[in-house]
């Protein structure tokens, strides 16, 4: 979900859709947000502060230390503060949103077990389940996760993709016996290559057996062996887990999404994407821009604009073109991020064309501003890749 309002959203003065029955689903969960936080807007504001000063390790436990709080109304107000920034506005809560739930995909940098990044899902892409950790469980971290996922949702954020859709299968109430479990959802390479195993042919390793003998399950023969198989995978994949999943549904719940889950089903496949189809691509990001008027450059030193010519508006607008047209998945992203303060496009996102040394970014305005001195595209990319690959320290703004 980005911050923009769905067209089909902005109804006629007395004639509000009903998120129940609107048929698109990221309508029904933009409706269903807004509905929640203008009924607790009189709520005392929740404050979430991270100095940009300090090393990611005290940043990522501001950050986990708000979300681990009990006892509160998560859809009150929010208002985010980056101390060491100068910069406000809804710019810094979209750069809040992003982080969190970036960190939820990467890890934070917290030592639980002597790691120094600490990931709370493990995995490939489309097939992540909740770490088996029992400190992380014990510490009430993937309640911390359920609230930072809900949070995200309620703000328009970024949503949480590439989530097994076994663990989405229960966490959402499906039992376990009927959980689409695949060997790909299991982190665990030992037990793969027991499961691929056992689901063959060929004869089967001692290695085998010692697993199923650890775990208190007959050990394997030729007529148990599928069987065995498929109580081996749930086993690593769901029931270790188990306690995990619980706890990100209790957290998911406290942030008062649950209604609007359980009534529209059809909503989760938003809250919990494919990663694949949350992947940004060029074309995408081409759609959502409002190029600047030919006729017009902004002064950034005096705050005046000027008329120019065409020449300078259409060479640096083009190399902006193809800058994206050739760039990987990780440098569209960051640019997004340098843009408008996290991955995901808004509906409108403004270029400018200045009279400047480097590019810079109005977040809050979602308004890219590129230099109108380049002469080679080299230079340009050169100085635009630069930026982007900062954007973390102050998220790009002039």
């Amino acid at each position: 979900m980005d911050g923009s309002v769905p067209a089909d959203t902005q109804e006629a003065e007395g004639d509000v859709a009903d998120w129940r029955t609107v048929p698109d689903p990221k309508q029904a969960g933009w409706i269903f947000s807004q509905e929640l936080l203008h009924k607790n807007k009189d709520l005392k504001s929740l404050f979430l502060s991270v100095d940009v000063r300090h090393d990611p390790s005290e940043q990522d436990r501001a950050l986990v230390a708000f979300y681990k709080r009990n006892k509160v109304q998560w859809a009150s107000p929010l208002y985010c503060k980056l101390q060491g920034d100068v910069a406000t506005g809804s710019g810094v809560d979209r750069h809040m949103m992003s982080t969190v739930i970036f960190k939820l995909m990467s890890g934070f940098h917290l030592s639980f077990g002597g790691a120094a990044v600490t990931r709370l899902f493990e995995g490939e892409p489309d097939h992540l389940v909740p770490s088996g950790s029992d400190e992380l469980l014990s510490s009430g971290m993937f309640s911390a996760a359920g609230r930072m996922m809900g949070h995200s949702f309620l703000h328009h954020g970024p949503s949480f993709p590439g989530l097994s859709p076994a663990v989405i299968h229960v966490l959402f109430g499906g039992s376990l016996e009927t959980a689409p479990v695949t060997v790909r959802d299991c982190p665990d390479l030992d037990v793969r290559d027991a499961v691929t195993m056992l689901d063959g042919e060929g004869e089967i390793e001692e290695s085998v057996h010692q697993l199923c003998l650890s775990w208190n399950l007959p050990a394997p023969n030729a007529r148990n062996r599928k069987r065995l198989s498929d109580r081996l995978l749930r086993r690593a994949v769901i029931e270790q887990t188990w306690s995990q999943t619980n706890q990100l549904r209790r957290g998911l719940q406290e942030t008062g999404v649950w209604p609007l889950l359980t009534l529209r089903r059809d909503v989760i496949p938003v809250l919990f994407p494919r990663e694949s189809d949350a992947q940004v691509t060029p074309q995408v990001i081409l759609d959502c821009i409002i190029w600047p008027s030919s006729l017009t450059v902004f002064f950034e030193r005096y705050e005046e604009y000027e008329e120019s010519g065409t020449e300078d508006v259409c060479r640096v607008s083009g190399y902006l073109k193809t800058f994206i047209e050739n760039a990987s998945a990780a440098e569209l992203k960051s640019l997004i991020k340098f843009w408008i303060g996290w991955e995901l496009p808004a509906r409108e996102m403004k270029v400018e064309i200045v009279e400047a040394s480097f590019p810079s970014a109005l977040t809050c305005f979602e308004k890219l501003r590129l230099p109108r001195h380049h002469r080679a595209y080299a230079t340009f990319h050169q100085d635009l890749c630069a930026c982007i690959a900062h954007h973390s320290s102050g998220f790009g703004r002039s």
